[in-house]
């Protein structure tokens, strides 16, 4: 079979430099770790990027994603990715991907590649190996591996900033796990298939929108004019447990002022499982009576999704509504 890996920078690439760590090696460097040597297959490398991945960006994924489009002849693609943002990588490209036949997997380390005792080549082993168990089930999509987990790409989330096991598949099972037989690991890939529909309303030529507020709601917060006044393209509130808007202060005043001035309001939920239910408390139908939508995904999946389509239903807040709840990727 043939692999395509394709580099972008981040911690499994970094060295120690007068001022920090900082992505210098090439992919053909980081192939040159002992685990691979018995994985008998071509890999033709790609290095994309050199960055640390908080700087990577909107533009920055489409070309990406076009670079990933560029390996059609490749059974599958392994991305490495720095950490912190991988998570938004993961759910921009299983947006942008939706159509691409191979699977891709991305992966990347808490410590850098050369750490004696780090997981950089752990990682990029279970990546490869998961890469080619989906080639050969014929799967498609974009996944996260890591630390022996392989998770649906939209519904992957950085839980922890130093620890190796720093991601969760977040209310979605595991795609798969790294298992033991005798001497050495397999990867082992789990019933989970998720479903990708063929078309998505931006099409294409796709642009994104990052003209975006987060705003978490928090006891006595007073209002929000200051982020309306700044005309965000959308603003996602993160509510307390399954979501609502509380009625001290003038916060309610204040998003019915956004929402008059054309502005869409999603809330999720601040918690990082189970997910937003605006009808379960009156707190929660208050939102709902303002004209707030609601949304059950990632931080991530759901800032990206709405990048994408604020270009295309600019202005048309029903049609954002409907395009909002349709399940392009199980995000």
């Amino acid at each position: 079979m043939k692999f395509t890996l394709i580099t972008t920078g981040g911690t499994i690439a970094s060295t120690k430099t007068p001022h920090g760590l900082a992505p210098t090696l090439s992919g053909d460097a980081l192939m040159r770790c002992p685990l691979m040597a018995d994985f008998d297959h071509e890999i033709e490398v790609v290095n994309a990027f050199s960055l640390d991945s908080t700087d990577m960006t909107p533009p920055r994924w489409l070309s990406l994603a076009r670079r990933v489009r560029e390996c059609a002849a490749s059974n599958a693609v392994v991305v490495l990715h720095g950490t912190d943002t991988l998570a938004w990588t993961a759910a921009a490209l299983s947006y942008l991907l939706h159509d691409f036949g191979a699977p891709v997997v991305i992966t990347g380390s808490m410590l850098p590649a050369d750490d004696p005792d780090g997981d950089a080549a752990d990682n990029v082993y279970a990546a490869f190996h998961f890469a080619l168990q989906l080639a050969m089930y014929q799967r498609r999509g974009v996944s996260v591996a890591f630390c022996e987990k392989l998770m649906h790409g939209p519904r992957v989330a950085k839980l922890y900033s130093h620890s190796r096991d720093a991601f969760a598949a977040v209310n979605y099972p595991l795609l798969g796990e790294m298992r033991h037989k005798e001497d050495h690991k397999i990867a082992w890939l789990t019933p989970y298939a998720p479903t990708l529909l063929e078309k998505r309303p931006w099409g294409d030529n796709p642009e994104f929108d990052a003209n975006i507020a987060i705003v978490p709601i928090f006891p006595g917060m007073r209002d929000i004019d200051a982020v309306v006044a700044a005309r965000p393209s959308a603003v996602v509130l993160e509510g307390f447990g399954q979501g609502g808007i509380p009625s001290a202060y003038n916060l309610i005043d204040s998003v019915k002022r956004g929402i008059g001035s054309g502005i869409p309001f999603i809330m999720r939920t601040q918690c990082a499982f189970d997910g937003v239910d605006l009808s379960a408390y009156d707190v929660g139908r208050r939102a709902m009576d303002l004209g707030i939508l609601s949304a059950c995904m990632t931080r991530e999946a759901l800032a990206v999704k709405l990048m994408l389509l604020l270009p295309v239903f600019r202005g048309g807040a029903s049609e954002l509504a409907a395009q909002l709840s349709v399940n392009f990727c199980d995000e």
